[in-house]
């Protein structure tokens, strides 16, 4: 019996001793970790608390940039950018605390959207761990108003919130969209918008968070930059002036593209340009206002895409033609100039002209008057506008200084005007080396080499400004958004073409043209208006499918205003009157539009 007690006692003996060994390291070992804590908190709390802060959620947002605007040489806005606002879902924030923010929030939207709560539930559920579900985009101040409204008095609505961003918007839908462009995506896809898309970009803002050397998270915020506003050489109502008349003579003789161009002579600057196949650069891949809705329906994704090509197109830099009687004031200059004709000169027309006789390529070339003009002046043979007077001349002048007085001028050489996809017809015109007698006579009638309008225009307007050949343009100034004037444009000297001598002789002859000759219907009432008919028969020249055209300008004594009009294919035929008409009605609004001074016709 004692010996069973002495057992029971060295046993409790040994677990005391167990348990006070026990306390001992595990206060040994609390006190360790004391330790341990005070040394962090001494000398690595700064390490561990910018660990925990990186790891914390923290907000970056884009800032939006302003695109710039695109205004006319008097700041009417032609092009702006405005504010609009995505609505964007965030279930997560949503789901941190569901039975707060979730019922509150889909009613809220449901209420001033339109969207329906069982679809926002569902997109919740489907995309738990998602921060950003755009849920609608390009809404006005006024569509959100209610629900900024309702966010601010409800703090249980939460995880919706309204990104701001810019609508491209032009003012005046299809006005002046052939010169303007459009956008995509942000970016500038066609015209000004294109040609001028690193000014007008602006750059976005950022606001984001970040640890400071003080373990602070801080918020840093770089505002945006809008882009630059253009002002453009455009005049908004001259513009409407011409996109009017246009659009009138393209629904009464339906050809293929009615065009005009306005011009200073004394600059270069293009106060207006359009052809008749608009679009609406707000919706510019709106086919509507070319084609009708059967045409649309029945066109193959390769026909909308050439369709939508071709209404996008600048006919006035993007397309070439041959120029016909137009051109031949150009022709008489030259000759002028390197003196291989004098103005007591006379010419003999009987309607027609015999090159290559008895050879296998005989040809002959035809006046319109195919009974001839008989004997005339040189004034007469442009107010005539008689090909074989001119081809005439043309042989005088020779192969050489023909081809140099063309380059000299312009053509098939590019304008470098500011705006895209011009064409310079380089390879379209004959040179030295290959132009034959018969191909010298039919240029200098303006048939068999091509050109464009803004070479045609420009290099007229040389003949009308005593012979300087100014660079075209269509933007006068760039602007900040504060309205500073950062850059401006101002006309830019190519070349002398020909003297002050030989412009006014020629004016004398293109006043006969409109007083005489073919250009009576260009006559505008109280103005002395001179310029030049054009019919050039276009393909092989064995049917009657023409582009019609007359360029001209005013005040005679004084110019300030080239207008140039051309026709492509009117179903009437070769009536180059209907161009000269379409000039007279645009120029007697302009004319008064820009109170230019009557002449003294007495």
């Amino acid at each position: 019996m004692r010996k069973r007690n002495r057992k029971h006692v060295s046993e409790r003996k040994i677990m005391s001793s167990r348990f006070g060994i026990v306390t001992i390291v595990f206060f040994v070992l609390l006190a360790l970790i004391g330790v341990r804590l005070i040394w962090i908190i001494a000398f690595d709390g700064s390490k561990y608390s910018k660990a925990v802060l990186a790891q914390s959620e923290t907000s970056s947002n884009s800032l939006t940039s302003k695109r710039g605007d695109i205004i006319d040489r008097n700041n009417v806005q032609l092009a702006t950018s405005t504010k609009v606002y995505n609505l964007i879902l965030d279930p997560r924030v949503i789901l941190t605390n569901e039975e707060r923010y979730l019922e509150p929030t889909v009613t809220a939207v449901e209420q001033c959207f339109g969207i329906a709560a069982d679809e926002l539930r569902a997109k919740i559920a489907e995309n738990p761990n998602s921060s950003y579900i755009t849920l609608t985009k390009g809404l006005t101040y006024a569509e959100v108003e209610g629900f900024l409204g309702m966010k601010e008095k409800d703090t249980k609505i939460n995880g919706v919130w309204l990104e701001e961003s810019y609508k491209r918007n032009y003012t005046y839908g299809t006005l002046a969209s052939s010169v303007i462009g459009f956008t995509e995506g942000g970016n500038g896809a066609y015209g000004l918008e294109y040609m001028y898309n690193d000014e007008l970009t602006g750059d976005d803002g950022m606001e984001y968070s970040y640890v400071n050397s003080n373990n602070v998270l801080e918020t840093v915020r770089k505002d945006a930059e809008d882009g630059n506003t253009i002002k453009t050489t455009l005049d908004y109502n001259i513009q409407a002036i011409v996109e009017k008349h246009i659009a009138a003579f393209q629904e009464g003789i339906s050809p293929l593209t009615v065009s005009c161009i306005i011009q200073d002579p004394n600059t270069g600057e293009i106060l207006a340009m359009a052809d008749s196949k608009n679009f609406d650069p707000n919706n510019p891949r709106d086919l509507s206002f070319s084609y009708s809705p059967e045409q649309i329906a029945a066109m193959s994704d390769q026909d909308t895409t050439n369709a939508l090509s071709e209404i996008w197109k600048n006919f006035c830099v993007t397309q070439s033609y041959e120029p016909g009687s137009t051109f031949k004031p150009f022709t008489l200059a030259t000759a002028l100039e390197e003196n291989r004709v004098s103005k007591s000169d006379t010419f003999h027309c009987d309607g027609h002209q015999v090159f290559f006789e008895g050879s296998p390529w005989e040809r002959t070339i035809w006046c319109y008057e195919r009974s001839g003009h008989g004997d005339m002046d040189l004034m007469g043979t442009i107010s005539n506008s008689c090909n074989v007077s001119l081809a005439a001349i043309a042989g005088r002048v020779g192969v050489d200084l023909f081809c140099k007085y063309q380059r000299k001028f312009g053509f098939g050489q590019y304008t470098d005007i500011d705006l895209p996809n011009e064409m310079s017809c380089e390879g379209l015109l004959y040179n030295e080396s290959n132009m034959t007698d018969l191909d010298l006579a039919c240029n200098g009638f303006g048939q068999n080499f091509n050109l464009t309008m803004i070479q045609m225009s420009t290099a007229f307007c040389s003949l009308v400004n005593g012979g300087y050949l100014y660079r075209p343009y269509t933007v006068k100034g760039i602007y900040n958004s504060d309205g500073e004037l950062l850059k401006s444009f101002d006309r830019v000297l190519v070349a002398q073409t020909v003297s002050p001598q030989t412009c006014d002789y020629l004016k004398d002859c293109m006043r006969l043209v409109v007083t005489e000759g073919s250009g009576v219907l260009a006559d505008v009432p109280g103005y002395k208006i001179a310029g030049k008919t054009g019919t050039a028969q276009k393909g092989d020249k064995t049917e009657d499918v023409y582009l019609i055209s007359f360029i001209g300008f005013a005040p005679f004594d004084n110019p300030q205003v080239v207008c140039y009009v051309t026709m492509d294919e009117p179903v009437i035929g070769d009536q180059s009157g209907y161009a000269a008409k379409c000039f007279s009605m645009i120029m007697t609004e302009v004319l008064s539009y820009m109170n230019i001074t009557p002449d003294n016709l007495q």
